[in-house]
């Protein structure tokens, strides 16, 4: 058993050391300097809502007045005093148009909704997002 954990380590490690690093900073920063169309913001706290869901909250961003041609790329975090850190599914875009879309989320800890909406409104949480037309 111990030499066949050795051997998948071993396996793993020429696996990574293999593979080939490429610099990320100079799509990302091309990107961004050739883009079409940034913008971006701060949604305020009181835009959470629950959802159908007992342990989950949501919030629709509004991206109407960006006034994107298309739907851009959204980008999301969430700022707060305390306890943001336990949210998952902070990064992930639900519905994305033009216009907007949804964020939805969840504590890694199974805190119920009527908690989260309430952590919400006690420590602050916004949802800094932007979006990049390329």
């Amino acid at each position: 058993m111990n030499s066949l954990l050795i051997l998948l380590v071993l396996i793993s490690s020429a696996v990574v050391c293999n593979a080939k690093w490429t610099d990320e900073k100079e799509p990302v920063a091309s990107l961004l300097t050739s883009a079409k169309h940034v913008c971006g913001g701060t949604s305020p706290l009181t835009r959470w809502a629950r959802t159908g869901r007992s342990d989950t909250i949501e919030m629709t961003i509004d991206t109407g007045s960006c006034q994107f041609e298309n739907t851009p790329m959204y980008f999301t975090s969430i700022s707060g005093d305390a306890g943001h850190y336990l949210l998952v599914g902070v990064n992930a875009i639900y519905k994305a148009t033009r216009n907007g879309f949804l964020i939805s989320v969840f504590s890694a800890r199974g805190e119920s909704a009527d908690t989260l909406m309430a952590w919400s409104a006690q420590y602050n949480w916004n949802v800094n997002w932007f979006g990049v037309l390329p």
